[in-house]
Parts: C-alpha cells; structure tokens; sequence
C-alpha cells in the first residue's frame, strides 16, 4: 500500500475514532445530566395549554397526569407539544377508600381505551398522594412509575425504569411568600446541580393565581432557574426509556 493511502486510511481511522468516542462522552454526559420530573396534576386543560409557548421558551417538556376516562383534546394537543400524558384516575377518587374493583376501574380500565388511541399510560400519580403498600403492588402490575406527593427526595434516574416516587408540591399555598418561594427554588435545584444522575420529581395542579395552582410568575422562575443551573428537564417516559 503506498504512502499516502496509508496516511489516508489512518486519519480516516482517527476521525471515526474521535466520533465514537465524542458519541461515548455525550452519552455519558447525557446520563449524568441531573435534572427535574415536572407534572401537573387533575384536569385544567386552558390554562396547561395556555403555557405551551413558555414550555416552549426554555426547552421545558412535562408530564400532565389527567382525571379522563378517555384521551380529550387536550391530550392530543399536549402530545404533539412533546408532553407525556399520565394518568390520575378518572375521577379523582381517593384510592384507599375504594373497593378493589372501584379501584381497578378508575385507574386500571382506561390504560386499553388510551392506549388504543396512540396514548401508552406508563406513569400514574395517586390523587391526594394517598396510597399504601398494597395499591403500589396492585398498579405497578400495570404501569411502569407511580408517583406520590408528599417529599422532596433526590431519585438517580436508573432507578425511576419501575417504581414508586414521591414527589415535591410547588402549589401557591405550599409558600409563604413569593421570596420564600424563589429561595426554595434556588436552593433546591442548586444542590440538585451537584449530584450526577439525579433528579427531583415536583408538581402543581392549575396555572394561576388560586392556592392550589402555581402561578405564571412562579413557573417562570423554577424553568428560568433551571435553565440558568443547566438542568434538564424530564418526562417519566424519558427514565423509562433510558
């Protein structure tokens, strides 16, 4: 072989070489990324859509665990925004006050009426983050995470494939005041910077002004902050799928 053909072979060796390794390290650094599930809970479907621009503006893509005994518009809406659809139960029942077939029929039933119409229900928050040890067997059974609401608590995102997560309120009504708020936030997810391959499941329900909603301003700040920290955010798909 001449000379230069050498030195061609060679470097195109070197170049397929350096961008497997680059595919390596991003990979890695795609896995270590830390990070934040966030979800919004019941069924206010307005003022979800309402934010889709500002899901938009900061590369932000969340889960909406909705109360429907079938796919709505606003599934369709929020799938084609790069959402994920979770489930809630159809009508928000309490599930330790139900009989096991009222349970199966709120949470387990609608996962084949979703699912034929393109909808795969993988995760499912407890309405009131009310469960026990029982119900947690009974739906893992059917779905690959189900989610409380109770703790703030780091998760590494290897162990989010199957299981129980409990997950942090961000409801007005949680904080004191807009300033209470905002140190929370930033302490919370400064920390949360630091810790490779971790991260931290949050939730609220509408978006507004009401106490048991989180408003624009206060959802602005926690993606903007994000942003600002490098954090990523996730669906529940996402850790399913890695």
């Amino acid at each position: 072989m001449k000379k230069g053909m050498l030195i061609a072979c060679a470097a195109v060796f070197l170049l397929i070489a350096g961008s497997l390794g680059g595919i390596k390290l991003w990979r890695i650094q795609q896995r270590n990324q830390p990070g934040i599930l966030l979800a919004f809970d019941d069924y206010s479907p307005e003022s979800w859509e309402e934010n889709f621009d500002l899901f938009d503006k900061y590369d932000a893509r969340v889960t909406f665990f909705i109360n429907a005994g079938e796919p709505t518009e606003f599934c369709y809406a929020a799938q084609e925004r790069g959402h994920e659809i979770g489930f809630h139960t159809i009508t928000h029942r309490n599930l330790l006050e139900c009989t096991e077939d009222e349970m199966y029929q709120e949470a387990i039933v609608p996962i084949e009426t979703f699912r034929e119409e393109g909808f795969e229900l993988t995760s499912f928050a407890y309405p009131y983050g009310n469960y026990n040890d029982q119900l947690n067997e009974k739906l893992l059974e059917h779905y690959n995470i189900v989610r409380g609401a109770w703790q703030c608590e780091l998760n590494l995102k290897h162990n989010l494939r199957h299981g129980f997560v409990e997950a942090m309120g961000l409801d007005n009504g949680l904080f004191e005041s807009q300033e209470a708020y905002e140190k929370s936030i930033r302490d919370i997810l400064t920390g949360l910077k630091k810790e490779k391959g971790m991260v931290i499941c949050m939730y609220s329900h509408a978006i507004g002004d009401g106490s048991w909603c989180i408003s624009g301003e206060r959802l602005e700040y926690l993606l903007q902050t994000a942003e600002e920290l490098g954090l990523k955010f996730y669906r529940f798909q996402d850790l399913q799928d890695e």
